[in-house]
């Protein structure tokens, strides 16, 4: 089993800034989809494998709240983490942060639903998944906490 937590570090391109002069809004969303795969597979669980056989998550909503705005060179982290499981679904959240001056980019949710890829049907979340996820309901302390 992994963490209960996982930190991405991304140094911003100046390719993922948009015409106002910060990063557009569907570049945070990625990050958090590199984080949740990261995380993943840090964890144990196969994705792969899993694909091939036919199966997988998919996103069934998102929440997000943008607190400040990210700029090209900017250093940040995306923490992630599972805060539950369900019969069908998990709920990963995350953090969006700045650690060099302490500042919070945006706080969300993620709520992945376990599939079936052939039938387009929802599945029960296998125990292999549910064993790979280390669930942390409180959310962990930002970067620069001790």
């Amino acid at each position: 089993m992994g963490s209960d937590y996982y930190d991405l570090h991304h140094t911003v391109a100046d390719d993922e800034v948009d015409a106002q002069a910060h990063v557009h809004n569907l570049r945070y969303l990625q990050w958090t989809l590199w984080a949740a795969r990261d995380h993943n597979a840090t964890a144990g669980w196969n994705a792969g494998s899993a694909l091939s056989d036919g199966f997988g998550w998919v996103v069934r909503d998102h929440q997000i709240t943008y607190r400040a705005a990210a700029v090209g060179g900017d250093e940040i982290v995306v923490r992630t983490w599972v805060s539950e499981v369900r019969r069908y679904a998990c709920t990963r959240k995350f953090i969006i942060c700045r650690p060099a001056d302490e500042t919070v980019l945006c706080r969300g949710s993620t709520r992945w639903v376990f599939i079936d890829l052939k039938a387009h049907r929802a599945l029960e979340v296998p125990e292999e998944a549910k064993a790979a996820l280390a669930l942390r309901p409180n959310p962990p302390k930002l970067p620069w906490e001790k």
